[in-house]
């Protein structure tokens, strides 16, 4: 997916696709050029990210367990480099991590992020450039083709799959080092007053920041969850090496699987037995760790999931994030 993406961003349909969106006022971050001008730095400047970018793979149990803390984050704005998982890196996950209703009333799911540096915002302390991505439409993209070109609907369906990748970007944020909360002007949602010092962001891609936060939180070595390397195969590895692009594992984010405990099938005093797997009590804390354990991340521990392993996993509303371990009762 990062190979097409990449083949994609470097196409005239792309050129197109995003010229359009700056003449229509999408996104967060504009370039202060002309529209085909500025659709030219975008696209530069995201190739580059995603030819350098770690690649992640989130699981669909874990991805419940990133939305589900990822509210308790909303004013946590003070993010390092050594806070994520990568300093460049494309993370998909095996569902949305978020969708919103667009204005016709589509439904549109952010399945991925991509982030890293850029060269497009400078600031004194350096930051970090998140964007955004769709699962790509195709039933809109073929009527708007046959709509507009007549053609038949597998002719459509392959103009579709040749003019677009199977994601689409979406939007982005601008987030320096050690951020202070940000401010949005709701009054103006098409004018962004970029400053390099604070967060560049949408009201709505807040929210979207909180959750890939939470999904880099959850990447860290922690008791709930654990991260596999997959390799890619020889051949894919090599033309990825040719293109100049990272051709490190993926790695990939899922539940932690330990050996089957008696406490894990015991009964319960209802007499029922437990027939689900449920994380018990993980938190969030900031670690002391570094040289003289003087820097701090934040890390998920004492989680743990309870369960057969084979059982459904069961995920309920509540979430426990906290800075400090959630006191328990002694005796």
């Amino acid at each position: 997916m990062r190979e097409h993406l990449t083949d994609y961003l470097q196409s005239e349909p792309a050129y197109v696709f995003t010229m359009d969106a700056l003449l229509r006022g999408r996104g967060t971050l504009r370039p202060d050029a002309a529209p085909e001008v500025g659709a030219a730095l975008l696209l530069a400047d995201e190739y580059k990210r995603l030819c350098h970018a770690r690649l992640f793979y989130v699981t669909t149990d874990i991805t419940k367990l990133v939305r589900q803390a990822a509210p308790s984050l909303r004013d946590k704005w003070d993010i390092q480099p050594q806070d994520l998982p990568a300093p460049t890196g494309f993370m998909l996950f095996a569902e949305p991590m978020t969708e919103y209703t667009r204005a016709d009333g589509k439904r549109i799911d952010i399945v991925a992020a991509s982030w890293g540096g850029t060269g497009l915002v400078t600031s004194r302390t350096g930051g970090l450039w998140v964007s955004f991505w769709s699962a790509t439409d195709f039933a809109a993209a073929m009527k708007g083709i046959r709509d507009d070109e007549g053609v038949s609907q597998r002719e459509a369906e392959i103009l579709a799959r040749l003019r677009y990748a199977e994601l689409t970007w979406d939007n982005e944020i601008y987030l320096p080092w050690g951020a202070t909360p940000p401010t949005i002007d709701k009054s103006a949602p098409r004018v962004r007053t970029i400053s390099p010092d604070t967060i560049a962001a949408a009201e709505t891609t807040l929210t979207w920041l909180q959750t890939i936060h939470a999904g880099w939180i959850f990447c860290s070595p922690n008791t709930l969850t654990e991260a596999t390397e997959e390799h890619l195969p020889r051949a894919q590895r090599h033309r990825a090496e040719r293109a100049g692009h990272a051709a490190s594992p993926v790695r990939v984010v899922s539940v932690r699987h330990r050996a089957a405990s008696k406490s894990a099938t015991r009964e319960e005093p209802s007499g029922r037995t437990v027939s689900v797997r449920f994380p018990v009590a993980p938190f969030i804390r900031r670690q002391a760790y570094g040289p003289g354990r003087q820097l701090r991340k934040l890390t998920p521990v004492a989680g743990h999931w309870r369960g057969p392993i084979d059982a459904p996993v069961r995920i309920t509303k509540k979430v426990n994030l906290v800075d400090t371990p959630v006191d328990r009762p002694r005796g």
